[in-house]
């Protein structure tokens, strides 16, 4: 004769759908793991120039720039881009997170209505009318596989976290 112990398996079922509708919500992951580290590397971006890629200044306005704003790189003279770029719930920030979803971003609006023109998406595209050189920031993120990498690698993370917690709760 055997005995099956029922109770042990209906927790266990229990667990695992909880484990499911725990990883169905996202939004922990947005903001705890991807919007900080996505932060960092555009941090990276505006330090390193593009990460090297950007152009240099025009010669004229670099001089210009070096008497009235020293020390600041491209695209750095007030800083309002960067800390746009860099955070959160800052002027000029974009930031939406859905259970599946994350926006994240500059509000070309916000730049509009401030300065009368969307310098940011400018910056990102380059504009061949007035000879300004692309500089861009978003599309350098994604740019190779070290993003990819490092997400995959955070998602990890972010699960074997959600699972602990859930087996917290077990206890």
């Amino acid at each position: 004769m055997f005995d099956i112990n029922f109770e042990s398996l209906l927790r266990t079922e229990a667990f695992i759908g909880n484990i499911s509708d725990r990883l169905q919500d996202s939004r922990r992951f947005w903001t705890d793991f991807v919007a900080p580290f996505t932060f960092g590397e555009i941090d990276d971006i505006f330090h390193t120039g593009g990460r090297g890629l950007w152009a240099d200044l025009d010669p004229l306005y670099a001089a210009e720039k070096a008497d009235t704003d020293p020390g600041k790189g491209p695209l750095r003279r007030d800083d309002t881009y960067f800390r746009a770029a860099t955070g959160m719930n800052r002027p000029g920030s974009l930031m939406a997170v859905r259970p599946t979803e994350l926006v994240l971003g500059v509000d070309g609006g916000y730049f509009e209505s401030t300065f009368g023109v969307n310098y940011p998406a400018l910056h990102e595209e380059g504009d061949a009318e007035t000879n300004l050189p692309a500089r861009p920031v978003y599309e350098l993120i994604v740019a190779g596989e070290r993003f990819t990498e490092r997400l995959g690698h955070l998602g990890e993370q972010w699960q074997r976290e959600e699972i602990a917690i859930l087996e917290r709760s077990l206890r």
